[in-house]
């Protein structure tokens, strides 16, 4: 037996060739134009928007407050449990992809209403039409998450999927960024959105071509849950403390985004984070965590089949029972899984993306503004260095990220990627003391005349930017912007192939909505206490403090590396017959 494994192995084709062949599939060009239609609402609202309300001369700190209502994305898991099922009331084209243009749609109408509003006089509006693009922009990442995993069918479609994910997503930051910022100079911010939206409406078109998954079509009476395991009083009671927990810490966002939007003087964006941040985060990510570890070490591993709702069942009872089954079933499995691996997980999810996270609701400011050390270039300075060069630059580190991986695996990248990540803060710290040493990296390289040609052709194209001189700060922004970018593409695929290989495809919305929002719940919170940073320290100390903090996760990968190199894992998949079988 062992033989003919091991011949069956030894005429598989490589790694690459076998996903060279998986690229005509047509999950691959789906995809493609979904994470198009999932990057377009982001770059709108995050990152557009705030090129916008800086020109119209709103502070870091509005910003950084208004940047809130990207928890939406952090805080998704919130309600990925009503998406662990795959169902839909009207599911014309299975309930995956229905749900997909249920949402899609809307994130296009709002993004028509955006522009038509005054950052002037009209802060409150936009923040609610861009809170409702958020949310529905969030909630269709769970359900393109929850696909892009059920229907790989290897784990060469994983990592192919988590690239072609970063390579749309990236080039909806091409349309949002440069193509956005280039023609604002031109055509005003209302053709700017209009031609989002026209995007948007274009990349509902990855939804016909997608297949639905297969796991759509098991029904719920046929999977077995830990509720068999669990008395029904405990039960009861720990799912309910679950909801207060979760409804306590959003009903504490919702009322900090509100007063600070509506109170003169508004609340400290500092004091919000250094006290119901940790709060927060204890509510919904450690209580639940915990209480699931306590269930499995109090009731064993092993589930059941699924106990029917008895006739005589209250509606409440009825529904702490579907509540159990969507939470604490991917986290029993998880947990018991991985072990106290689970931990560690949760902790690299939360840090790895935390120096980008935090710090890039305020690139637009920190690109064009003239104060805090800011470098007050022109919008087509940084449309050209940014979302046109810096796209390219993240796309090369995407691809790189991919190459590699192919080779040595996901956990070197990962750490690789984590020390490039934190390390790039410094060529941003660089830039804001004036680029003294990347001016000295380009000497040493021999790059300078090249780059800076290129750079004088991208300047020119500014009404502001002829001259020697302004060729000289365009070089130095697209090295720091080209250094940061690199990192952060090859990071992305990096911690995007780590989070799906721990991911059961079963329990993919939940799981992987926890994982992938803990990515950016702490850089989220920290962004209005950041905000006040800059406007008292400046960006130069900003950047510093970042490059820091990304040291954690630089540390946490290499424990999680060294966990893997000890234990031997056993793949989310196999995990389906070994805890939760269907």
């Amino acid at each position: 037996m062992t033989e003919t494994v091991l011949a069956v192995e030894a005429k598989k084709p490589p790694r690459f060739i076998r996903a060279m062949r998986a690229l005509r599939d047509r999950r691959m060009a789906a995809m493609l134009l979904l994470a198009l239609a999932a990057g377009l609402p982001f770059g709108a609202v995050l990152g557009t928007l705030n090129a916008w309300l800086t020109v119209e001369g709103v502070t870091p700190s509005t910003i950084g407050t208004l940047s809130l209502i990207t928890l939406g994305y952090a805080f998704k898991y919130l309600w990925s449990p009503a998406f662990q099922v795959a169902r839909h009331p009207k599911p014309v084209l299975g309930p995956r992809r229905t749900w997909l243009i249920s949402l899609q749609v809307p994130i296009a109408v709002l993004l028509l209403i955006l522009p038509f509003s005054n950052p002037g006089s009209q802060i409150g509006l936009i923040a609610l039409v861009a809170l409702g693009v958020a949310l529905l922009s969030a909630t269709h990442d769970i359900v393109l998450d929850a696909w892009r995993i059920e229907v790989a069918r290897s784990e060469e479609d994983k990592d192919l999927m988590a690239a072609l994910y970063q390579f749309g997503y990236r080039a909806s930051t091409f349309i949002t960024g440069f193509m956005a910022l280039l023609l604002a100079e031109y055509i005003g911010w209302q053709m700017v959105y209009g031609l989002i939206a026209l995007m948007m409406v274009l990349a509902i078109s990855g939804t016909f071509i997608a297949p639905e998954p297969e796991l759509s079509g098991k029904p719920v009476e046929a999977r077995e849950s830990f509720q068999a395991i669990v008395p029904e009083n405990i039960l009861r009671g720990f799912t309910l403390a679950v909801a207060l927990g979760w409804a306590l810490a959003i009903a504490m966002i919702a009322w900090h985004v509100f007063a600070s939007l509506t109170l003169v003087p508004p609340p400290s964006g500092s004091a919000f984070v250094r006290e119901q941040g940790p709060v927060i985060i204890i509510l919904t990510v450690l209580v639940p965590a915990t209480l699931a570890a306590v269930l499995l070490w109090r009731h064993g591993r092993a589930p059941g089949l699924t106990v029917p709702d008895k006739p005589e069942d209250s509606r409440v009872a009825r529904t702490l029972h579907s509540l159990f089954r969507a939470i604490f079933d991917p986290l029993m499995e998880m947990i018991g899984r991985l072990g106290w691996g689970a931990l560690l997980v949760l902790l690299l999810a939360l840090t790895y993306r935390f120096a980008d996270a935090v710090w890039g609701a305020f690139a637009y400011p920190f690109y064009l503004g003239n104060e805090y050390g800011a470098i007050a270039h022109t919008m087509a300075d940084v449309a050209v260095a940014s979302k046109f060069f810096g796209v390219l630059s993240t796309m090369a580190g995407a691809a790189i990220g991919v190459v590699v991986i192919s080779f040595v695996g996901r956990m070197p990248v990962l750490v690789v990627g984590a020390i490039l990540a934190a390390a790039t803060n410094l060529l941003f710290a660089d830039l804001a003391r004036g680029g003294m040493a990347i001016d000295a990296f380009l000497n040493w390289t021999q790059l300078t005349d090249p780059v800076r040609v290129f750079a004088g052709w991208a300047a020119s194209i500014s009404p502001e930017g002829q001259g020697a001189e302004a060729g000289a700060r365009m070089a130095r922004l697209m090295i720091a912007i080209a250094g940061e970018n690199l990192a952060g593409g090859f990071a992305s695929v990096a911690v995007v192939a780590y989070l799906t290989s721990v991911v059961n495809p079963r329990f993919a919305a939940v799981q992987y909505a926890l994982l992938g929002s803990l990515t950016m719940l702490i850089g989220t919170l920290g962004r209005p206490w950041l905000g006040e940073m800059i406007e008292v320290h400046g960006y130069y100390t900003v950047f510093i403090v970042t490059f820091w903090l990304g040291g954690v996760a630089v540390v946490l990968s290499i424990i999680e590396w060294i966990r893997q190199a000890r234990s031997k894992p056993t793949p989310a998949g196999e995990a389906v017959g070994k805890s939760l079988n269907f």
